[in-house]
């Protein structure tokens, strides 16, 4: 009995061992796939002289667009501040011909009350008063 217990133990042993074996040979090669990768990506693959020459234009032509579109957004940004003056200018001017306007009003507002009356026009244009029954 000690025996086939022997037995039995030792062939788990085996093939948990064999098990071990198999997942560490699976992690090694795992592992050194993420090296080589990891090695290959800081490296970079080399390029010819024809594809560096390529890569240097096209680098060139994308750095050539990008100031172009800086200096169309400057501009933009310029004129947007310049229309914006001119629009606050234009208000200022309006609210300043608006309070002249209202105190030309008020002037004559003014004038028109320190004006003497003249009794003669006083009367001229006002209905007349009659007295008496119906009217």
């Amino acid at each position: 009995m000690v025996n086939s217990v022997m037995g039995g133990i030792g062939q788990i042993t085996g093939e948990v061992g064999e098990t071990v074996q198999e997942v560490a040979k699976d992690v090694k090669d795992s592992v050194g796939e993420a090296i080589e990768q990891g090695a290959q990506s800081v490296v970079g693959t080399q390029l010819t002289p024809q594809q560096i020459q390529q890569k240097q234009q096209e680098d060139q032509k994308n750095l050539s667009e990008t100031r172009r579109q800086i200096d169309w957004l400057k501009n933009v940004d310029q004129q947007q501040i310049r229309v914006q003056q001119e629009n606050k200018q234009k208000e200022q001017q309006r609210l300043q011909n608006q309070q002249q306007e209202k105190q030309v009003t008020e002037m004559k507002k003014e004038e028109k009350k320190k004006q003497p009356v003249n009794p003669a026009l006083a009367f001229i244009g006002r209905p007349e008063k009659k007295g008496g029954v119906g009217g």
